[in-house]
């Protein structure tokens, strides 16, 4: 049972996932569970509820989220880091507030869509891919991407020298 953490209204943004406690940078929050794995080519199909709940596992397939980690809402400077199923404190998290990931770490679909996280560093939007992130920022996050995003960095960095 998840007790450290709670959703709950996070106004413009639908609901959210807000720290019940304390968590120190590093710390482990949550894991986030999985419903169904499907196809990429089947999402079409499924509610839309269901389409505001996926994450990329490969570049086939994608799982539906159930709570509360499908209620994590997306932040150009997130305060949380997900390491396959486990969210991890990016930087400290005080009680109370909001727990953000970057939706970004796993995505390669290049959709674009407005962004409202308010962060200092947002644009306003999100484009949804990993290579939309600077070339710093890549690097910062690729220890934590999935095995088939470090795959694709590794492929598109092969003749570079400095390689994570």
């Amino acid at each position: 049972m998840i007790s450290d953490v709670v959703v709950k209204d996070a106004g413009n943004k639908g609901k959210g996932v807000f720290a019940l406690r304390d968590f120190a940078k590093g710390e482990f929050v949550f894991r986030r569970r999985h419903g169904r794995v499907i196809a990429n080519r089947d999402i079409p199909f499924l509610s839309g509820e269901d389409q505001r709940h996926l994450c990329e596992l490969d570049w086939d397939t994608c799982a539906i989220l159930l709570p509360p980690g499908c209620y994590l809402n997306h932040s150009c400077d997130p305060n949380a880091m997900r390491k396959g199923v486990n969210i991890f404190a990016w930087k400290d998290i005080r009680q109370g507030e909001e727990i953000t990931i970057d939706y970004r770490l796993n995505a390669f679909t290049s959709e674009r869509w407005d962004c409202s996280c308010g962060s200092a560093n947002c644009q306003g939007y999100v484009t949804s891919s990993f290579f939309s992130l600077s070339e710093d920022q890549q690097r910062i996050y690729l220890p934590y991407a999935p095995k088939f995003m470090r795959d694709e960095y590794r492929r598109r960095h092969k003749s570079s020298p400095a390689q994570p």
